[in-house]
């Protein structure tokens, strides 16, 4: 095999599908991209089994063939290469499976893997395609993710749910302290579908998507795997399984207490107040609604902070405790100047939404000592 390369091609595809090489394994084959140019492309394939990315990358095939070659040394390589003009990246490979990395008098011999124990990417069934924006994916993915548990005491909750109603699009996420639920009208009807999708994958594809509101992603359902294909390159996943949470059921309409406000504002206060929440800090942010202004308190062991905002209220006044972080992560993913927050009583979720609920945030609240807080 006798490849050419322009660098930046090169290095920019390694990076993609580097996403999906495993880096702890037992499997040394799985460490490795694959090299694949007998097909008329040169198609470059990272593969964790349970997630894989394949990317056509531009070159010259100058002799067909395919290889194995471990990830890390081979991007490395790459990107310690001279920055140079034109195709001047020279990958060939001897019978013997070792490779030679060529640009201008810089030259690398390494070796190379068996490409056929290299395992390839599973073949979807595709049941259903669905079609949307790279930047309304990207967007919906961004602000939901951090509602996902890191743990694996429950495998759902690792995961995000897509689902497919008609032609609205939904991508949910819980931890069982929080529920984030972005949702986006799609320009076509589809069947009915849904799965549950790994944060690890989402993550990862947040990142290679790149495109605007005119480039899209194609989305293909099946029972086992999710396929993303975009522009020359194609993510795999294997879904997460069992079936997702009843989440309509933890939503409610209904609240006693509503306030409307200044997000940069109340954004500012909680991050101010999180400067006293030390790491694990398992005191919450105090909020007292009276009188159209919303108090904000934090006690912790190393001090205290107060702080006062003005804001629209209707109906009852409340106090209520939140962890800040979560007020946080949800506010700084709403671009709206004013946001609305429902409660119902101290011991219930606050509600962070707009009227079309394209966006809708639940916050569990924290259990407080009112007087230790006075």
């Amino acid at each position: 095999m006798k490849l050419s390369f322009q660098k930046n091609d090169l290095l920019s595809t390694l990076q993609v599908v580097g996403k999906a090489v495993a880096s702890k394994t037992t499997l040394s084959i799985m460490e490795c991209i694959l090299v694949d140019a007998t097909e008329g492309q040169i198609r470059l394939t990272g593969n964790k089994n349970d997630f894989g990315i394949e990317s056509i990358c531009p070159g010259d095939i100058l002799e067909p063939g395919k290889i194995a070659l471990e990830a890390r040394l081979f991007q490395e390589i790459i990107k310690r290469l001279p920055q140079t003009e034109g195709k001047n990246i020279l990958l060939s490979t001897e019978e013997n499976g070792n490779c030679t990395i060529q640009c201008e008098k810089s030259v690398f011999k390494i070796m190379g893997r068996n490409p056929d124990e290299f395992t390839s990417l599973p073949s979807v069934e595709k049941q259903e395609i669905v079609e949307i924006s790279q930047l309304s994916l990207r967007n919906m993915i961004n602000q939901t993710i951090f509602s996902t548990a890191s743990g694996e005491n429950n495998k759902k909750m690792t995961g995000e749910y897509f689902e497919i109603i008609d032609n609205q699009f939904s991508i949910t996420a819980l931890d069982g302290h929080r529920i984030a639920i972005r949702k986006t009208e799609l320009s076509e009807s589809y069947d009915n579908c849904s799965a549950i999708v790994p944060k690890e994958v989402l993550s990862e594809l947040s990142k290679i998507i790149s495109g605007g509101l005119e480039d899209k992603v194609e989305i293909c359902f099946s029972k086992q795997y999710l396929q993303f294909s975009f522009e020359d390159t194609i993510v795999v996943t294997q879904l997460v399984e069992g079936e997702y949470f009843h989440v309509r059921q933890m939503l409610s309409s209904d609240y006693e207490t509503k306030i409307r406000l200044n997000r940069k504002q109340f954004l500012e206060n909680i991050d101010r107040a999180r400067i006293l929440a030390r790491d694990n800090d398992k005191q919450p942010l105090i909020l007292k609604i009276e009188d159209q202004s919303l108090s904000l308190k934090i006690v912790s062991d190393i001090g205290r902070m107060d702080a006062e905002m003005p804001v629209q209220q209707e109906g009852k006044d409340l106090l209520i405790g939140f962890n800040p972080t979560y007020l946080m992560d949800a506010l700084q993913n709403i671009e709206e100047e004013e946001v609305d927050l429902y409660f119902t009583i101290s011991r219930s979720p606050v509600f962070i939404r707009d009227q079309e609920e394209s966006y809708n945030y639940m916050i569990l609240p924290v259990n407080f000592n009112a007087e230790a807080v006075g």
